[in-house]
């Protein structure tokens, strides 16, 4: 009995031993999973500034990266429209100009033609007042030979 007891008094000795040793194990494993994960916690703490650093650089490149092509399209934009205007008023310019050089020669030729027209009835008036002297004198002639006639008939019949 004794030494039944002796051997059952081992065997519950080894499985607590055993099962101590387990839990040893378990508790071991555990803390290292632990110091592992509270060491990759440090490093990322450690690099966390850098990679805050990193990671803010990034965002301030990439948002003047955008703002420079934003700046960049509405520029181009602007001078597009710019262009564009330029363009319209330069032509419209271009026409006026035509517009007043069609009409400076227009007027020059009406001009011309006036004096043309003030020529031509000038002429017309002098050939007017030609003829009509020319009538007078004609007119005075006759009136001459009248007189002339009814004096030389006169003188015969006298």
């Amino acid at each position: 009995m004794l030494n039944d007891e002796k051997i059952a008094l081992e065997k519950e000795i080894k499985l607590k031993k055993e099962s101590a040793e387990k839990e040893l194990i378990e508790r071991e494993k555990s803390i290292a999973d632990r110091e592992r994960e509270l060491a990759e916690l440090r490093a990322k703490a450690a690099a966390f500034p850098k990679e805050l650093e990193t990671a803010v650089a990034q965002s301030v490149k990439d948002a003047t990266d955008r703002i420079k092509f934003e700046s960049k399209s509405r520029e181009d934009l602007f001078r597009k429209e710019f262009e564009g205007e330029r363009n319209v008023l330069t032509t419209k310019n271009d026409s006026l100009e035509k517009a007043y050089k069609d009409v400076v020669a227009a007027n020059t030729r009406l001009a011309q033609q006036l004096e043309a027209s003030y020529q031509k009835v000038q002429d017309i008036a002098e050939k007017t007042v030609e003829s009509t002297s020319q009538s007078k004198s004609l007119a005075d002639l006759q009136k001459l030979f009248v007189e002339q006639s009814r004096k030389g008939s006169g003188e015969k019949t006298a």
